[in-house]
């Protein structure tokens, strides 16, 4: 943080608002009341019939709502970082600044993900309340929480380098919302399509495969998966990463070259480009 000015600045102007606190009170009191009232829900009013394996539907359910709710949220703070300076007319007084490119890339994607992390922690107590009843072991809430923090941190890289990569606020918030419905929503339902009807034709395993490719680019269903809610590769999250995790590394390059095209001087194939057509 001391040899990156940037993320100390955008921390306190996102942690010195009023919105800071309300978001992060109205995000507890509203997974409080959820928790509370999934284990009543689960032992239908009598406290006394409290089951670990209900009380594991609550840590499942929860972990997955948890999971959804701040993947949607993650491009709201990070899909206008960098095109969001462009429209200010401020990021070629950002390029000027000792900072190297990926060094601002680098500041964005943490100061977006602060808050949310936040969010993560203060959690955690509703997280020992499921534990207490023995719904979960710490193995599997350190895994979820660990993978949740991967994911988010996937999220707000993506939606930066979108930022960076398109000109407009606009198109950089579709994009970024677009990479979250694929990830959340459209790996999850072709996934299960395809696995149901390689179920129906048992000789077709191509889609069987497919399916489950796709399904272990789903954050949920990975995330289910490590809590043992559903069968499939017991490694499908060191595919997520690497898939998630490589395709970060290339949008990092082109956004570090869209920032300052010098940098990739010593590429021979590299495209011709100048930073002041960006300006």
């Amino acid at each position: 943080m001391i040899r990156n000015p940037l993320l100390l600045k955008e921390f306190r102007q996102r942690m010195r608002t009023v919105r800071a606190p309300i978001v992060v009170f109205g995000y507890v009191f509203g997974m409080a009341l959820f928790t509370f009232f999934l284990l009543y829900e689960n032992v239908q009013g009598q406290l006394t019939l409290l089951l670990p394996q209900r009380s594991e539907q609550v840590f499942l359910t929860l972990s997955l709502v948890q999971m959804t709710v701040a993947g949607f949220l993650t491009p709201a703070f990070a899909a206008g970082s960098i095109s969001g300076e462009r429209e200010r007319r401020t990021l070629a007084v950002l390029l000027t600044t000792p900072l190297s490119p990926f060094g601002i890339l680098a500041g964005k994607i943490l100061s977006s993900t602060a808050l949310l992390v936040l969010l993560l922690v203060v959690t955690l107590p509703l997280y020992s309340l499921v534990f207490l009843f023995g719904g979960a072991v710490p193995g599997e809430v350190v895994a979820v929480f660990a993978f949740q923090l991967f994911t988010i941190l996937v999220i707000a890289a993506l939606s930066v380098c979108w930022s960076t990569l398109v000109l407009r606020s606009g198109w950089s918030t579709v994009l970024s919302y677009a990479t979250v419905a694929w990830m959340l929503v459209f790996t999850g339902v072709v996934g299960y399509g395809l696995q149901l009807v390689a179920q129906r034709y048992p000789l077709d395993q191509f889609l069987a495969g497919w399916g489950t490719f796709l399904l272990s680019l789903n954050p949920l269903w990975v995330m289910a998966l490590l809590e043992a809610a559903v069968t499939g590769p017991p490694h499908a999250w060191v595919w997520f990463s690497l898939v998630y995790g490589g395709l970060c590394v290339v949008l990092m390059i082109a956004s570090v070259w869209r920032l300052r095209p010098q940098v990739l001087r010593f590429l021979p194939l590299r495209p011709e480009a100048d930073e002041r057509n960006y300006q």
